[in-house]
C-alpha cells in the first residue's frame, strides 16, 4: 500500500532535507549532494474560435489563436549538506520553486489582454542543524526567494489617434525578494 507521499518532507534520505527538514541533516553523515532537473515541454494552445475580442472602437479583433504559448522549461535544483562535527550540520539549497511562462503570437486575437507573461523564482536556502547526541536534533532554515515577473500586452490606441493603424505595446516589470524562516525538531 502506498503512502501518497505522506512523510516525504520529514524523511532525511538525501541533501534536500536542508530545505524540507533542516533537523534531518543530523541523520546524514559526511558531505552529501543532491541535484536534479525537471524538464517541462507543455503543448498549450488556445482552441480555434474560442476567443472573441473587440478593440477600442468596438470592432472585432482579427488574429490567430496565439500558437503554442508554452516554451520548453528547465527547472534545476541543487542541495548540499555537510557534517561539521558530531553535533553540527550545515546545508544549502538552490532551486526554482515555481514559475510561469506564456508567449502568444503577436497577431493573437487576445493581444490586448495578454502577449507575454513570465514569472521566475529562485529560492536560496541556508540551514543549520544541532544534535545533542541523544537522538534530539533541532534545525533552522531560511528560505530566501528572489522573483521577477514580466507582463506585456498590446495597447489599442487607435481610438485616440485616428491616423494610427498599428498597435502599441505596454510592458510591466516587477522584481522582488522575500525571506521566510522556520525550524524543525527531529
Amino acid at each position: 500500500m502506498g503512502v501518497a507521499n505522506a512523510g516525504a518532507a520529514a524523511n532525511p534520505e538525501n541533501a534536500s532535507t536542508a530545505f524540507f527538514n533542516p533537523a534531518g541533516m543530523s541523520r546524514l553523515r559526511g558531505t552529501n549532494i543532491s541535484f536534479g532537473v525537471a524538464v517541462l515541454d507543455i503543448d498549450a494552445e488556445v482552441k480555434s474560435g474560442s476567443t472573441i475580442a473587440t478593440d477600442a472602437l468596438g470592432d472585432p479583433v482579427k488574429g490567430s489563436g496565439g500558437g503554442d504559448i508554452a516554451d520548453l522549461a528547465v527547472l534545476p535544483n541543487f542541495f548540499m549538506t555537510h557534517e561539521v562535527n558530531d553535533s553540527i550540520d550545515v546545508g544549502f539549497g538552490i532551486h526554482a520553486p515555481y514559475g510561469l511562462a506564456a508567449d502568444y503570437d503577436d497577431d493573437f486575437v487576445g493581444r490586448y489582454f495578454a502577449d507575454k507573461t513570465e514569472l521566475t523564482a529562485i529560492s536560496f536556502t541556508p540551514s543549520i542543524a544541532v544534535n545533542n547526541g541523544k537522538d534530539l536534533s533541532m534545525g533552522l532554515g531560511i528560505n530566501i526567494v528572489y522573483a521577477e515577473a514580466r507582463l506585456t500586452k498590446f495597447q489599442d490606441i487607435r481610438a485616440g489617434l485616428a491616423a494610427q493603424s498599428d498597435d502599441a505595446t505596454a510592458r510591466v516589470l516587477a522584481k522582488n525578494y522575500e525571506a521566510a524562516y522556520g525550524g524543525t525538531l527531529f
